[in-house]
């Protein structure tokens, strides 16, 4: 991928790989190669232009767009926005095509995505000039039509943050290192109505014996001292496998759209974007809600929760005799100086919980199980999780390991990993039963 604006990142595809993205797609539908290329741009981004959210953002951009161009000349269901009346004979790759590359050219200007649209032209099967200009038309409409609504969602509001300095309360946990998009949970949806639609309950009282219990339990579990630390060898893989917040990787959103593209291409091997086009459409809608969700809940509250490292540091203040302070504890997560880290924003809920249970709502919805028939093998890129495959067989111990993980990795207390699951699923029930229906 050619990079734009972002000299210092090296381009992803070598030729040889490019031959090789090429002859995998011709094998498989447009809508998973695009989906592939949403995973390595995110990969290609970094700081302010890699929040979860706004990765979360730019695939359901694309994958709506993708969906109602398909759905134009094939159609699978209810127009996210628009079928344009011009669909009938159309190419649906050329429309599928069209629509993803109007939309990542527009939402990821930073990056150039020539190269991969030039590559998807390439690979689609001989059509007729009527057909390829009908395609190109459609697909050319609905990004634009998907473009222009989000405009005005409210993603670029910038109103400041002023963390605060009572027990219980957040505050930056890096030296210089701002609060992330702490107006995130007032972006318009894409599915759900609102923000706070399934804003759940406040976290337990510092004075309670639960925040005393989860507190210890992640001090003893998430801490970066092997010497002191209970985890046990595989905990310490699982914190790392699904960690994925450094700069490189593709972030907590990437790693589900991954593990969409595997789930695909091990149930669907000979896949058309009638099967697929839907399915991500649904998925991406789930994601970027939950993302909205998730940042209601850490910033608009009236409990933007400290992190587990700020916790144990201050744990004379927080009231609770069952506490113990450790002004020298630190949490697993590091970077690659090994700078040990917390994400910098509040803890309540979990991201990484809320769409993992998102994203795991809707694939056992759309494939009508939970549980499949094969084990699905699933890599990371996180470089603490170097050639690292879990094994799974079904999506719910997917997105519970994947929530349970911040735990063992320092970052999270257990009732955000599971209040952040109960978000999710709710998430995903909404837009399962009312988005494109």
């Amino acid at each position: 991928m050619a990079v734009g604006s972002l000299a210092a990142v090296p381009e992803r595809a070598t030729a040889a790989q490019q031959t090789e993205l090429v002859a995998e797609a011709e094998q498989s539908d447009h809508v998973v190669y695009w989906n592939k290329v949403l995973v390595e741009s995110f990969q290609d981004l970094k700081d302010a232009q890699a929040t979860p959210g706004s990765l979360a953002r730019a695939g359901a951009m694309m994958n709506v767009a993708v969906y109602d161009a398909v759905n134009a000349i094939h159609p699978i269901g209810k127009p996210y926005l628009l079928r344009p009346t011009s669909g009938g004979g159309g190419s649906v790759d050329a429309a599928i095509d069209h629509a993803a590359y109007g939309v990542l050219s527009r939402t990821l200007p930073q990056l150039d995505f020539t190269d991969e649209f030039e590559t998807a032209l390439a690979m689609s099967p001989s059509t007729t000039p009527e057909a390829f200009a009908t395609g190109k038309d459609i697909g050319e409409k609905t990004s634009r039509a998907v473009t222009f609504l989000r405009e005005r969602d409210a993603s670029s509001i910038n109103v400041p943050y002023t963390p605060g300095n009572q027990p219980g309360d957040w505050r930056p946990t890096s030296p210089g290192v701002p609060p992330l998009t702490p107006n995130w949970g007032r972006v318009k949806p894409f599915g759900i109505e609102y923000g706070s639609q399934f804003r759940p309950p406040l976290p337990p009282a510092l004075t309670s014996a639960q925040y005393a219990a989860e507190m210890n339990e992640v001090k003893e579990y998430g801490g970066a001292d092997p010497a002191t630390t209970k985890r046990t060898t595989e905990q310490t893989e699982i914190a790392h496998f699904w960690a994925n917040d450094l700069d490189g990787t593709y972030k907590a959103p990437g790693h589900l759209y991954a593990l969409t593209n595997d789930v695909v291409e091990k149930r669907w091997p000979d896949s058309r974007p009638t099967q697929t086009a839907r399915l991500y459409a649904l998925m991406s809608i789930a994601l970027a809600d939950a993302g909205v969700a998730a940042w209601d809940a850490k910033y608009i509250t009236e409990v933007d929760l400290w992190r587990p490292e700020t916790a144990i540091r201050l744990a004379d203040t927080d009231g609770n005799e069952a506490t113990t302070k450790d002004a020298s504890w630190q949490p697993l997560s590091q970077d690659l100086e090994g700078n040990h880290f917390s994400p910098p924003f509040p803890a309540y809920v979990s991201g990484h919980a809320t769409y993992a249970a998102a994203w795991a709502g809707i694939m056992k919805r759309y494939t009508g199980s939970d549980t499949f028939d094969y084990t699905l093998e699933a890599t990371t890129v996180d470089p603490f999780a170097k050639d690292v495959v879990r094994s799974f067989n079904s999506f719910s111990e997917i997105a519970r390991e994947n929530a349970l993980s911040r735990v063992y990795l320092g970052v999270h207390f257990r009732s955000d990993a599971e209040q952040g699951l109960a978000v999710g699923d709710k998430v995903a029930d909404y837009v399962y039963n009312n988005a494109l229906r």
